[in-house]
C-alpha cells in the first residue's frame, strides 16, 4: 500500500495521518491559513466535512480508494441483513401475538 506525500489540489482524495487514515475524503476548497495550505475536506463515503492542514494529508492511490469503497460497501450491506432480519422477527412476533387474542 504506496501513499503519497505531495501538494494536493481540489478534488484529490487525501486521508488525515492524525487519524489513522481511518476515513477517506475529496479536497473540496484549499485555504491559505497563517502561510499554510489547510484543506477542506468532504467525506467520499459518510456525510462527514472537515479541515486539515497540508502537513497532515496523504494522498491516497485508486488501488487505496477501490479498497475502502469495497470496505465500506461490505460494512453497508451486512447492517441492511441486520436490519432486515430484525424486521422480519419484529413481524413475526406481532403476528404471534396477534393470534393469541
Amino acid at each position: 500500500m504506496r501513499m503519497v506525500f505531495m501538494n494536493f489540489k481540489i478534488g484529490d482524495i487525501v486521508a488525515r495521518k492524525s487519524y489513522g487514515s481511518d476515513i477517506l475524503f475529496k479536497v473540496v476548497d484549499i485555504k491559505n491559513e497563517g502561510g499554510k495550505k489547510v484543506a477542506i475536506l468532504k467525506g467520499i463515503c459518510y456525510r462527514l466535512e472537515a479541515d486539515a492542514p497540508e502537513s497532515d494529508l496523504m494522498i491516497q492511490p485508486e488501488s487505496n480508494v477501490r479498497e475502502y469503497n469495497k470496505k465500506i460497501n461490505m460494512k453497508v450491506e451486512e447492517k441492511v441483513r441486520s436490519l432486515t432480519a430484525s424486521a422480519l422477527r419484529t413481524n413475526a412476533k406481532k403476528k404471534i401475538f396477534s393470534r393469541s387474542f
